[in-house]
């Protein structure tokens, strides 16, 4: 564990000593280190030096607790704190003139504030959502942040544009942890860019969470073809005459404009992969597939209601498709009907009570329905269940040890949504 070394000059009655001023102010000085080097520095008429005592308070300065001397009687004085906290030291120095005051007591002020932690944040984000706000475009941003020590503004938010390293802050200042926050994008800012949620505690730890890419495009759904006694949301595009839906022909066609769309869309280009999976399912309105990819896509763009019209219009041909209604589920999440996004995954267990991923998602609904209970059977199971699911064990593992650190540290208005 590294040392941190603190310079305070002492003050008291021996007028021999070299007061020093204080390097933290009236602010308490943030230690990463349970270790602690106390310096301090006298003139040379004072030395030498009898003894050196350190006292500290935990408790505002109610009571005084005596540290160990310093026994060469030369700075530094060490400290090894007992745990994390706030504290406050004072120097008693003692020559054959006698000390420099007496011991502290009830009210004393001390020579210095230090606030010790070293246990680093817990911080991750979740996916960001774009979306339009009165006309503005406007990136959703998710994180959970987890420590004991957070202050009143912990949080701040940076973003690079892709390729480039260079990282910029998104908001003027910190923010509170309240687990959301809807940045207002730039208006000269499209393209690939990454976000990341930085945490400080008050010992000053800093934490960055994985950052999350985003393919920045228009929330403005492009036109689409409405014939009538179509589903609400998305429609089936109408054929061109001359085109016959089903024929070899046009299935041959639908595939390739099927493989291009898919690329499109790994490539972040999802208005352009939405346009290719509408021309798909005009040649062929059975490729399922099709519609789930679609709803996909228009899940990434942040229009949850035409997302779930494609995936029910998928989950019409294939009531048991996985990708739907894992789709539907995550997008009635997005839009808090948590009923309906239980209700799709729970249909998923059905088919496969060992999925996992799904028993993860699952836990997360919970989560956010309010029942704790459910949401640890949930990540237990996602745990257990299946040892070739490395990626969701990992995560189920992750969540529950979010929640027990959330079940210790818990205050008020602290976000735990994993």
């Amino acid at each position: 564990m590294s040392r941190r070394t603190i310079w305070h000059g002492c003050q008291g009655t021996l007028l021999l000593l070299l007061f020093l001023p204080s390097a933290a102010g009236d602010e308490p000085v943030p230690l990463r280190s349970r270790t602690i080097d106390i310096a301090y520095a006298v003139n040379d008429d004072a030395l030498p030096l009898d003894v050196v005592h350190l006292w500290y308070t935990m408790d505002c300065g109610n009571t005084w607790i005596a540290g160990p001397a310093d026994e060469d009687r030369h700075a530094p004085a060490s400290f090894e704190a007992p745990g994390e906290g706030l504290y406050g030291f004072f120097l008693v120095l003692e020559n054959t003139t006698g000390p420099s005051s007496g011991p502290p007591k009830r009210g004393t002020e001390p020579h210095l504030w230090a606030f010790v932690d070293y246990t680093v944040p817990v911080v991750q984000m979740h996916p960001p959502r774009q979306t339009m706000v009165l006309g503005r475009a406007v990136l959703q941003l998710y994180w959970t942040a987890v420590d004991a020590h957070l202050g009143t503004r912990p949080v701040e938010i940076w973003y690079r544009r892709l390729p480039s390293e260079d990282w910029r802050p998104a908001t003027t200042g910190p923010l509170p942890n309240t687990g959301r926050y809807d940045w207002r994008l730039p208006v000269d800012l499209d393209g690939a860019i990454a976000v990341r949620i930085r945490v400080c505690d008050l010992g000053g730890n800093r934490v960055d969470s994985e950052p999350q890419a985003v393919e920045l495009i228009s929330t403005s759904p492009p036109p689409m073809v409405t014939p009538h006694g179509a589903g609400r949301g998305v429609r089936v595009p109408s054929t061109t005459q001359g085109s016959r839906t089903g024929s070899d022909g046009a299935r041959e066609r639908a595939a390739h404009l099927y493989a291009e769309a898919i690329a499109a869309g790994a490539r972040g280009e999802y208005r352009k992969g939405i346009a290719g999976l509408r021309e798909v399912v005009r040649l062929n309105p059975e490729h399922a597939e099709a519609f789930a990819e679609m709803g996909e896509m228009l899940y990434r763009v942040g229009d949850f209601e035409r997302a779930l019209s494609a995936y029910g219009l998928a989950l019409q041909q294939q009531p048991a498709m996985r990708t739907a209604l894992r789709g539907a589920a995550r997008a009635y999440r997005q839009k808090n009907d948590l009923a309906a996004a239980a209700g799709h995954l729970r249909t998923i267990l059905r088919h496969n009570p060992n999925d996992a991923e799904i028993w993860v998602n699952l836990g997360d609904v919970a989560i956010y329905q309010g029942d704790d209970v459910l949401a640890r059977e949930c990540y237990t199971r996602a745990a257990q269940i299946d040892p070739t699911a490395t990626q969701a064990i990992e995560d189920a593992r992750r969540r529950l040890t979010l929640m027990a650190e959330v079940s210790r540290t818990y205050r008020p208005g602290q976000s735990v949504v994993p």
